[in-house]
């Protein structure tokens, strides 16, 4: 079409040298020129008239190519099949492995001290506290699943099993399967989380070293801030359990209600402080309706300077204890109280110390105090070892039915956690 369009120019330049030369000679000249000018512009119309029309039929042969390639390639797709054995692996569960082992030595010779129960560990021997086998992962994107084993010389039991819808209406979470609810501070820590080696005698004496537990439901609401504080939640739970202390699991169906509030504060970039109220409600006798109310505040202090937490950080947790216990003739209140301190010297050790009281749920007049300073050394995130020294002065002269003074005693323990996958040794 260029060739076209320089060979007409050509033409024209030519015809108007000869009519340049000849105007002298030709009168109609001028009118030639004219014809010649009206020719060469229609030439030239026809010429883009052409150009549009090839540059429209090459567009739609192009749109034509293109639409029989997608379909093409549609139809390719439409017929291929892929395996996903290497995705399956994605859908497994996070799995973690800990374990929890100890040695420990009691000055008082005394089976209700020294034996494993509900109030103690176990002492004078070399014991494996637990290993526990840990599963989490998302259900989907509404969903989590939870379920923790815990494998003893006496077997294995189911910790915690339980299921948890996220972020509902008026900002809810909701859980069901067997789990420990809210409740204090460290209700829902497993024992090798505990900030000492052992969970505190106020709450010992009054739930047993399993805690409050089982099968039940839980709402989690979190609440519109409020003034000056920066965070409020409240937990409502329902639980079929009983530990035969304050609450009995010899009936049929052995209720209890849990209640937790939390109020938390940032008091700067580096420490923020929070305190608990929570109440719990059940049966304490297998056949009359007699209920034991027990309630607890908390107060807990961090300090983790931005920076600088992996070397220092400072915890420290108090705990209030008050329990009322229906009985037949006289009704019992009972009190107690703990407070711990964790220090992190650097990266690798931690000073902790704990001071607590508490009365016998059933007799007020039976109590005792417990000291307790520990140092842990963490070799990695993985294992740590601990050693702690503790002073049980006990005022004690009927333990469950068991007649006979209990012995205040001396224990040294030497305590050693492990982990193995990501579940590690977080609180939780």
């Amino acid at each position: 079409m260029m060739k076209l369009k320089i060979f007409l120019v050509l033409i024209f330049f030519i015809q108007y040298i000869n009519i340049n030369a000849q105007e002298a000679q030709d009168p109609n000249l001028n009118s030639r020129i004219d014809s010649l000018e009206n020719q060469l512009e229609e030439l030239q119309q026809k010429i883009t008239a052409k150009e549009k029309k090839d540059k429209f039929e090459a567009l739609m042969a192009k749109a034509k190519q293109l639409s029989s390639q997608e379909k093409k390639e549609s139809d390719d797709i439409s017929k291929k099949f892929h395996s996903g054995i290497r995705q399956q692996q994605g859908l497994n569960p996070n799995i973690s492995v800990g374990g929890d082992f100890f040695t420990s030595y009691s000055t008082a010779e005394n089976e209700i001290i020294n034996e494993a129960s509900d109030f103690s560990y176990g002492n004078n021997n070399f014991f494996m506290r637990e290993l526990e086998l840990g599963f989490v992962a998302p259900l989907d994107p509404f969903t989590r699943g939870k379920a923790f084993l815990s494998v003893t010389q006496d077997g294995i039991a189911l910790e915690e099993g339980y299921m948890e819808l996220i972020n509902l209406p008026l900002n809810m979470n909701l859980k069901t399967g067997i789990f420990k609810p809210e409740y204090g501070l460290l209700n829902r820590y497993h024992p090798h989380a505990l900030p000492q080696f052992d969970k505190p005698k106020a709450l010992m004496y009054q739930f047993g070293e399993p805690g409050i537990g089982g099968a039940g439901l839980a709402i989690n609401i979190m609440m519109p801030r409020p003034i000056l504080a920066d965070a409020t939640s409240f937990d409502i739970s329902v639980v079929n359990g009983g530990n035969d202390i304050s609450f009995t699991s010899e009936r049929d169906v052995n209720l209890l209600y849990v209640g937790h509030f939390k109020n938390y504060y940032d008091i700067n970039d580096n420490s923020y402080f929070e305190f608990t109220l929570s109440g719990v409600r059940g049966r304490n006798h297998k056949t009359e309706n007699h209920n034991s109310h027990i309630g607890s505040f908390g107060l807990h202090y961090k300090w983790a300077p931005v920076g600088r937490a992996k070397y220092r950080t400072f915890d420290w947790k108090t705990e209030f204890i008050y329990g009322y216990h229906e009985a037949e003739f006289n009704d019992v209140e009972t009190f107690g109280f703990y407070s711990s301190i964790q220090n992190k010297l650097n990266a690798r050790f931690w000073l902790g110390a704990r001071i607590g009281y508490t009365e016998l749920p059933y007799d007020k007049s039976e109590y005792e105090m417990d000291y307790s300073v520990c140092l842990d050394f963490w070799q990695s995130e993985f294992v740590f070892y601990r050693i702690q020294y503790q002073y049980n002065d006990r005022h004690i002269d009927n333990m469950m039915g068991s007649l006979g003074k209990i012995p205040s005693d001396h224990v040294f323990t030497l305590h050693v956690s492990w982990a193995m996958g990501p579940h590690k040794h977080e609180a939780y």
